[in-house]
C-alpha cells in the first residue's frame, strides 16, 4: 500500500526529484515495487524529465570478498560482504564499502543488526586481529554464494515473527539496501546451505546420542538414570528442532534460554525430571564441550551460566499440576508432553472428568478418534447433526495439533472480546468450511478475524 502508492505519487509528480525517487525504488524496492518504479521512471525520462548524473551508477556494484566472524559458541555470525562501484568503463572499481550483518542463532537464526562501512580494509583487519588474539573467535573468508544463502535465510527468519523482532534501530534503515546488495552476490547453480545448518537427526540418531551421553564420564554422577534419560531427550530435541540440528552446541545464552524460557513453555516434566534437569544440563555441557572442542574458558562460562540459572529454574518452571489439573488428566491432554498445547486442548475438550449418563469421562482419551467424537457429542448434549459434528471434529483435531497456529490465536482474540466458547467454535467452522483446504488462505482468513460477524 505504501510502497506502490509512493510509486504512483512520484510518477504523477513528473519532477526531477520524483524521477530520482523512482530510480531508487526501482533498485531498492520489492520485486513488484521495483518493476512498477522502473516502468514509471523510463516513461518520465522519455518525456524529457532530467535525471541526476549518478543515475547510471545506481545498483552498478561488483561484489568482492565475503567474510564471517564467528564466536566459538556458535551463538552468532557477523557477516561482512564487500562491494565496489564500477565507473563508466565497467571495469574500474571505486567507492569500496562493506555491508555488515549480524545473524543470531539464539533467536531462530534471524538478522538482528545491519550497517554499512566505507572503511573496508580497517574493518577486515580489525576483525582478523581480534580473532587472532582470542580463542573464542574465528574469522575466515567464505564464498559469496554461502554469504548470500546465509543472509537471505536470516532475513527471512527476521520477517517471520508476528510481534516486532528484537532488532537494532539501524536494521530497518538498512533493510532494503541489504536486500538489494544480496541480489548482487552470485546465487550459484545449486543454492548452498547456510553455515551451521546440519543434516536432520533421525529418531535413531537422537537415541544413539542420548545413549552415548548417559554412558559417558560426564553423566556418571546422575543418580536417577530414568529421569536423566528423559531430560537428555528434551535437551537433544531442543538442539535439533530449535537450533538447526545442533544438539551438541552449548553456550551460556543457549542454556539459559532452554532452561528458563523454552522448557517452562513447552515441556511437561515430572517431579523427578524437574529435580534432575539442571544437573543433567550441566553434565550435557561437559559432554558436548568435549565433543566439539569448546575452549576451556567457554566451558567454564557456560557452566557458570547453568549454575546461576538453577536458582531461577524452580520459579520459572511452574508444575502443570499447580494449574488445578491433576496429573492423570494432564497426561491425557498432553501425551506428547507439549505444555504449550494445554490451553487450546482444554478449550477443544472441556469435559474430561466425571460422568455423563452411563459414560465415565475419566476413561475417554481425547487423542483417540472414537473417544474424541464421543466427547464432542457430549459437549453438544448428544443432539447434533452428523455433518455439523464432523466440522466440530475437524476444528477440534486442528486445535489439538495446533495446525495452523492462527486457529488458536483467532480463538483467543474472540474469547478476549467476551464471546461465548461455542460461538467462537462456530466462527472457526464457518471460516474453515468457506476456505476449504488451502492452508495459506485459511491462515490469512484467521489472521483477519477481529470480531464475530452479526450473522454467525
Amino acid at each position: 500500500v505504501l510502497g506502490e502508492g509512493l510509486v504512483d505519487y512520484a510518477a504523477k509528480a513528473g519532477t526531477p526529484a520524483s524521477l530520482t525517487l523512482l530510480m531508487c525504488l526501482a533498485y531498492l524496492g520489492t520485486a513488484r515495487q521495483g518493476a512498477k518504479a522502473e516502468g514509471a521512471a523510463l516513461a518520465m525520462m522519455e518525456s524529457g524529465v532530467a535525471r541526476p548524473g549518478w543515475a547510471d551508477r545506481v545498483g552498478a556494484v561488483k561484489p568482492a570478498g565475503c567474510y564471517v566472524s564467528r564466536d566459538a559458541y556458535g551463538d552468532q555470525d557477523t557477516v561482512i560482504c564487500t562491494f565496489s562501484y564500477r565507473w563508466n568503463d565497467g571495469q574500474t572499481p571505486a567507492d569500496r564499502h562493506a555491508l555488515v550483518m549480524v545473524v543470531d542463532y539464539n533467536m531462530s537464526g534471524m538478522t538482528r543488526d545491519a550497517w554499512v562501512s566505507s572503511q573496508v580494509d580497517k574493518l577486515i583487519e580489525q576483525a582478523r586481529a581480534e580473532a587472532a588474539g582470542n580463542p573464542m573467535l574465528l574469522f575466515e573468508e567464505i564464498q559469496p554464494e554461502q554469504a548470500r544463502a546465509l543472509l537471505e535465510s536470516a532475513m527471512k527468519a527476521t520477517k517471520e515473527p508476528k510481534t516486532p523482532p528484537p532488532v537494532s534501530d539501524s536494521y530497518s534503515a538498512y533493510h532494503a539496501f541489504a536486500r538489494a546488495r544480496l541480489k548482487a552476490l552470485p546465487p550459484g547453480r545449486k543454492r548452498p546451505a547456510p553455515l551451521h545448518i546440519e543434516a536432520p537427526y533421525s529418531r535413531e540418531r537422537r537415541a544413539m546420542l542420548a545413549a552415548e551421553f548417559l554412558a559417558s564420564d560426564a553423566a556418571e554422577h546422575l543418580s536417577d538414570p530414568s529421569a536423566a534419560s528423559r531430560c537428555a531427550d528434551h535437551i537433544i530435541d531442543y538442539g535439533c528442532e530449535q537450533d538447526f540440528n545442533r544438539p551438541l552446541r552449548v553456550s551460556p545464552t543457549k542454556c539459559e534460554t532452554f532452561l528458563l524460557d523454552w522448557l517452562p513453555r513447552k515441556v511437561m516434566l515430572s517431579v523427578a525430571e524437574q529435580e534432575a534437569m539442571p544437573h543433567v544440563l550441566a553434565a550435557w555441557v561437559r559432554f558436548a564441550a568435549q565433543r566439539t572442542a569448546l575452549p576451556e574458558q567457554g566451558l567454564k562460562a557456560t557452566l557458570d551460566a547453568v549454575w546461576e540459572a538453577i536458582g531461577k529454574f524452580p520459579e520459572a518452571y511452574r508444575d502443570p499440576t499447580s494449574f488445578g489439573l491433576d496429573r492423570p488428566l494432564l497426561e491425557r491432554l498432553l501425551p506428547d508432553g507439549d505444555l504449550s498445547a494445554l490451553a487450546r486442548r482444554v478449550f477443544a475438550f472441556p469435559f474430561l472428568q466425571g460422568t455423563h449418563g452411563d459414560v465415565d469421562l475419566d476413561h475417554l482419551n481425547p487423542a483417540d478418534e472414537a473417544d474424541r467424537r464421543t466427547l464432542l457429542e457430549i459437549d453438544h448434549g448428544g443432539a447434533i447433526d452428523q455433518e455439523h459434528l464432523a466440522w466440530h471434529e475437524e476444528i477440534a483435531t486442528r486445535l489439538w495439533e495446533g495446525d495452523p497456529p492462527q486457529l488458536w490465536e483467532a480463538a483467543q482474540r474472540l474469547l478476549d472480546l467476551g464471546h461465548d466458547r461455542h460461538d467462537v467454535l462456530h466462527v472457526l467452522i464457518e471460516i474453515a468450511e468457506r476456505i476449504g483446504g488451502d492452508p495459506e488462505e485459511l491462515a490469512a482468513a484467521l489472521d483477519d478475524i477481529a470480531d464475530i460477524p452479526d450473522e454467525i
